[in-house]
């Protein structure tokens, strides 16, 4: 596959930028709560920044359609690190969240750029593999954010993950600069033949709406919230709250890996039910036991399935849509997920601020786990099950 490879890791190595970038501040919010005299609505208002991704991510993917460019990945990767400097002069919220939107527009590239890239470059069984490559490659880059940014900003300054990040991002762009030749960028560029309508594309994936924002707000609420519901409630230290949390991520990272194999073996819809139900059991015990010889094998266990179900939603989408419109596609997933994510982040601020409990905000994702279940039972079973991404 000539220079694929290479284009897959690097592809993948922005994905760990990107995605490390944006926990590396979720890490940072037990010290910044404290720090910054932080609400747990403000909290929540931090992660409804997301919908700034979701709203320029569509566009982006409009664009990536119409005229695609290597260069939209170092355009986001260095907004995410611009975005990072500016925090280095941040003493306040206003200032906070004005770096946080900065940052939330550099986050909108990747996922409808890239993915779709990959999908291009891509068919059949390497396919799946590629996705879960790129995800797993992503999940490791927010393993290593979760998993030291507390611990640096409680042995130095909350600005030193900052600066840390900064800087990674800025060698992501000299690495794809440098690494990756114009001629092997785009192998498998679609001709643009036809115009498509974004709501045609979108109601071919109307089906999987629902497990899209649960998806996300499992995600986003677990990330958001953990770590806060550990240091507020039970006396954690937010490096340890950091990497007991980094585990939960580091198993779905594992089995990102795998998920080609594992999507061959069973199929993508019990890859997908079993995703939602363990996660809406697994919340349900982080709700209620803070100690770390439950909620550990607990998180385990949830991040070993719910991660699944993202290169699993993502292989879905490839069956019902053509590749001219998959930046299109992809932006909507994204926007459903980010957005439907942020969304449930700002209510369960707000809910955790009137209860002054942290913790409601996992019985409100557990509702959304359960209703994913209920929308297995509508996806046609050709589509949802089948091994392949066609």
């Amino acid at each position: 596959m000539g220079n694929t490879p290479r284009l897959l890791w690097i592809i993948s190595l922005h994905h760990a930028c990107n995605d490390g970038t944006l926990m590396a501040l979720v890490a940072l919010i037990p010290i910044l709560v404290d720090e910054m005299d932080l609400s747990y609505a403000d909290v929540g208002l931090l992660g409804f920044g997301l919908v700034i991704t979701v709203v320029v991510q569509y566009f982006v993917g409009r664009i990536a359609d119409r005229s695609f460019s290597r260069f939209l990945l170092e355009v986001g990767a260095a907004l995410m690190g611009v975005s990072f400097v500016l925090l280095l002069f941040v003493s306040d919220f206003p200032g906070l969240f004005a770096a946080v939107i900065a940052m939330r527009v550099g986050a909108a590239f990747y996922h409808p750029v890239d993915i779709s890239w990959i999908t291009r470059e891509y068919s059949g069984k390497y396919r799946d593999t590629a996705l879960g490559i790129q995800s797993g490659v992503g999940n490791f880059g927010v393993i290593v954010a979760l998993g030291t940014s507390g611990f640096l900003g409680e042995a130095f300054t909350w600005r030193a993950p900052c600066l840390l990040w900064a800087g990674l991002n800025f060698a992501a762009i000299a690495a794809g600069l440098l690494l990756l030749k114009e001629k092997a960028i785009i192998t498998r560029t679609v001709p643009r033949t036809k115009a498509y309508d974004p709501r045609r594309t979108f109601s071919k994936m109307a089906l999987i709406t629902v497990p899209i924002v649960s998806g996300g707000a499992l995600y986003q609420v677990t990330s958001y919230f953990g770590p806060v519901n550990l240091t507020e409630s039970s006396g954690w230290t937010a490096g340890g709250a950091d990497l007991v949390f980094a585990l939960w991520i580091g198993i779905g990272t594992v089995t990102s890996y795998y998920y080609g194999a594992m999507s061959h073996r069973y199929g993508r819809q019990r890859l997908l039910t079993a995703g939602y139900l363990v996660s809406a059991l697994a919340v349900l015990f982080l709700a209620f036991f803070t100690e770390w010889y439950v909620i550990t094998p607990v998180l385990l266990t949830y991040g070993a399935v719910l991660f699944l179900t993202y290169p699993a939603l993502f292989s879905f989408l490839t069956e019902v849509t053509e590749e001219g419109e998959r930046g299109t596609a992809f932006g909507i997933l994204f926007g459903f997920q980010l957005g439907g994510g942020a969304a449930v982040v700002y209510v369960c601020g707000l809910i955790a601020d009137l209860t002054d409990d942290p913790s409601t905000a996992y019985l409100v994702v557990s509702i959304l786990a359960v209703a994913s279940l209920a929308a297995m039972a509508f996806l046609a079973p050709a589509r949802a099950s089948g091994t392949g991404a066609g």
